[in-house]
């Protein structure tokens, strides 16, 4: 009986109001005194304690001279409330998860993942809006939305921050054309600079040097058109690793922008 009446306080009801549905289950339906005393309750506070059952989906009252209660069958109770657990332990793990991938202890390692396409551009927008000097972007492709997010969050940067970016000048997501540098050509920051060129199906962001984040994803090797949600994006803060990466990234681009005509 204890372990009845906790399991329905755990579900959020009253002492009282566990008794009185434990009560109620064995005569399925009945007046107020009959569930009193059925349930060993004071009877002058079994209306409002039925009551109180009825607003939390426990019991329906028919409304008749006297009022007659019935027991909403247990299965349907607990699979309602399993469903809800559940959908809020999922949301609680899934928002965690976040937190977790997002924020892990830089004391453990300076490299570590990040996963799913809405993670890893929040991450680049973090990168971006914290650039103090430089930016430096090989894009191979681009995920949906994060094109135009991407050049919103650039063209917030203070005009002494320096923008580099290689780009292939389209990419295919889920077989849908993504035209990269027709995105950038709506920039408005005197200090960006972007060259079309033929890169891999990786992208590549390095922050004043010293942070870089690579993305990689899964495509279909007939047509390269990347698969979003297989991307994991990998985030480096070893600063002799990010600042011989983004050296050759500047030697490459120029080497690159020298042979534009002008």
């Amino acid at each position: 009986m204890e372990d009845m009446i906790n399991s329905l306080k755990d579900l959020g009801l009253s002492r009282y109001e566990a008794k009185a549905y434990i009560g109620l289950t064995k005569i399925i339906t009945g007046n107020a005194d009959e569930i009193a005393e059925i349930s060993d309750l004071p009877r002058s506070r079994v209306y409002d304690i039925l009551n109180g059952l009825e607003k939390k989906g426990f019991v329906s009252i028919q409304r008749e001279r006297p009022l007659k209660y019935e027991a909403i069958e247990p299965t349907v109770i607990f699979k309602k409330e399993k469903e809800e657990l559940i959908s809020k332990l999922n949301k609680t793990e899934q928002k965690l998860e976040e937190y977790y991938t997002n924020q892990i202890s830089e004391i453990q390692a300076p490299v570590w993942l990040i996963r799913s396409p809405e993670n890893i551009i929040e991450k680049e927008m973090d990168l971006i809006k914290k650039s103090k000097k430089s930016i430096t972007m090989r894009i191979g492709f681009l995920l949906p939305q994060e094109g135009e997010l991407m050049l919103k969050a650039l063209n917030k940067l203070p005009k002494n921050v320096k923008i580099r970016i290689l780009a292939n000048p389209e990419c295919y997501v889920d077989d849908e054309k993504i035209d990269i540098l027709k995105i950038f050509e709506k920039n408005n920051h005197n200090n960006l600079e972007i060259i079309p060129a033929e890169l891999p199906l990786m992208k590549m962001l390095i922050c004043d040097g010293k942070e870089l984040f690579g993305t990689f994803a899964q495509f279909n090797k007939e047509n390269n058109s990347i698969y979003p949600q297989t991307a994991i994006g990998v985030c480096n803060k070893y600063e002799d690793i990010c600042s011989n990466f983004d050296y050759h990234f500047i030697k490459q681009f120029k080497q690159i922008s020298q042979t534009i005509p002008k």
